[in-house]
């Protein structure tokens, strides 16, 4: 009679009976350092048929163990301290920029007021300047003029200095004696009597000056004067180039 052996067979444990995917499961929770309550004495001592029917609350509880572990690496590996740190740093620097470019345009802001308020100091200073220098205009100017165009047609007469004839000079210091101001008698004197302007500053009233001719400015580029003896006392624009405009008073 021949005798069988039975092939030698692993001993059964509790988890013999559970399947690979939950063994699995088991492995990678005690490999991430969890604790897992393993099965107890009673449970050690049960059949392989209750083993059994507690497989599946036992994967399904590894499964959420699982997927939580999995959960939290990848939570960890999306944020990264070195990351936060940089976008820290570079929050820090645009607030350092922005603070200086603040400041520039600040001190910008301060030179040209700065600017601003010596250009319009050294104006005040050039128009106080000119007002104090610009010779006051011919209180009696226009009389002056009026009354010169009234003697128009008066002969030339050398050395006269009436209206019944006159010279040049004679003319002026007649025509300023009629507005109360007294003059010398020659021409020369007559120039040197009061402030010499220039064409653009001539106002009515003002002798027009040559040196050796003077007549009298009555506006608008016109004169009033004792030419000679071909044209006695008329009124004409101002002729040739005359040294200057003398303002009396």
């Amino acid at each position: 009679m021949t005798t069988r052996h039975r092939k030698a067979s692993r001993p059964l444990t509790p988890l013999s009976s559970m399947a690979p995917a939950t063994r699995r499961g088991l492995a990678l929770a005690a490999s991430s350092g969890m604790a897992i309550t393993m099965l107890t004495s009673g449970a050690n001592a049960a059949s392989s048929t209750e083993v059994a029917d507690s497989v599946g609350s036992l994967d399904a509880s590894l499964g959420t163990i699982t997927l939580d572990a999995r959960a939290a690496v990848a939570t960890n590996a999306a944020i990264s301290v070195s990351a936060g740190a940089q976008e820290v740093a570079s929050d820090v620097a645009v607030e350092v920029e922005t603070a200086d470019q603040a400041a520039a345009r600040a001190a910008e802001e301060q030179a040209a007021t700065a600017r601003a308020q010596a250009a319009a100091a050294r104006e005040q200073a050039a128009t106080a300047e000119a007002s104090t220098t610009t010779t006051a205009a011919n209180p009696g100017g226009s009389s002056i003029a009026g009354i010169a165009m009234q003697y128009q047609g008066v002969p030339y007469v050398t050395g006269g200095a009436s209206p019944n004839g006159w010279d040049c000079s004679g003319f002026v210091q007649y025509v300023y004696a009629q507005a109360g101001i007294a003059l010398p008698r020659t021409s020369y004197d007559q120039g040197a009597a009061g402030t010499l302007v220039s064409a653009a500053e001539a106002q009515p009233g003002d002798i027009v000056y040559y040196g050796y001719h003077v007549g009298i400015y009555v506006g608008d580029g016109m004169m009033v004067d004792a030419g000679n003896p071909g044209t006695g006392t008329v009124y004409r624009p101002v002729w040739g180039s005359p040294s200057g405009y003398v303002r009396v008073g």
